[in-house]
């Protein structure tokens, strides 16, 4: 199966986020899907996620890094709801995938075509407000200091 190279650099959410925005514009986004993968399940306000958008038919899948979500901080979380907000606005459909953290690492560090059909395959829909509301990731709720 052949090799497909993520975008973006582990851990560095603002310039994942810049580096995929240009990318994600040029796709087709009709049809398409947004596939949110995280190490964790039940605990968001540890969690780190990588993304895998998945274009219409006939353009190659697009996996970003591990750099959104709580885990790398404020930026993290900003950089995980803009990436959502971002699906929203073009339609895309939103899904999540939980993996362990050694397999998550690595599907994001080497994926190839078959991982990705099988996180797809594993995949569930998910809100979006999970993603784009700021004390759901933070486990705090608004208002507290």
């Amino acid at each position: 199966m052949p090799q497909l190279d993520p975008l973006g650099v582990p851990g560095a959410p603002v310039e994942t986020l810049n580096a995929a925005l240009p990318r994600l514009q040029a796709l087709s986004s009709a049809g398409g899907r947004l596939l949110l993968v995280t190490d964790w399940q039940g605990r968001r306000p540890q969690a780190r996620y990588g993304a895998v958008l998945l274009p219409a038919a006939g353009q190659d899948p697009l996996v970003l890094a591990a750099a959104f979500g709580p885990r790398f901080g404020p930026a993290g979380s900003q950089a995980l709801e803009q990436l959502v907000r971002w699906a929203q606005g073009h339609g895309l459909t939103l899904r999540e995938t939980v993996l362990n953290p050694s397999d998550f690492t690595r599907v994001l560090e080497e994926p190839d075509t078959e991982e990705l059909r099988h996180l797809v395959a594993a995949s569930n829909p998910t809100d979006p407000a999970i993603y784009t509301t700021s004390h759901t990731l933070t486990g705090r709720a608004a208002g507290d200091d």
